[in-house]
């Protein structure tokens, strides 16, 4: 059964604003258990994790990203990812 209900517009807003906030400290608190849980990950899992091609990782490999070689094993850490992301930010005009 579902419960129909007129709202203002400001009252909408409000509901939307809030509902929004919800959902994203939500994310934000899944993001830092996800952080916590798996600090380190493979160069695939690392590529989809940023949202990038493994391509683009590459490239961020040779722009200075770190990468930890453990006897042909290559891991990248989570946070120094993200460091380097915020390393590089930069005005676009």
């Amino acid at each position: 059964m579902a419960l129909e209900m007129e709202l203002s517009p400001v009252t909408e807003e409000a509901f939307k604003k809030y509902f929004r906030e919800l959902l994203l400290e939500q994310v934000n608190e899944i993001r830092q258990d996800e952080m916590k849980s798996r600090p380190y990950l493979n160069k695939k899992d690392m590529a989809a994790w940023l949202g990038v091609s493994k391509n683009t990782l590459d490239k961020f490999i040779k722009a200075g990203l770190k990468v930890s070689d453990i006897n042909g094993s290559q891991l990248i850490g989570k946070q120094t990812a993200l460091e380097f992301l915020k390393n590089h930010e930069t005005y676009m005009l």
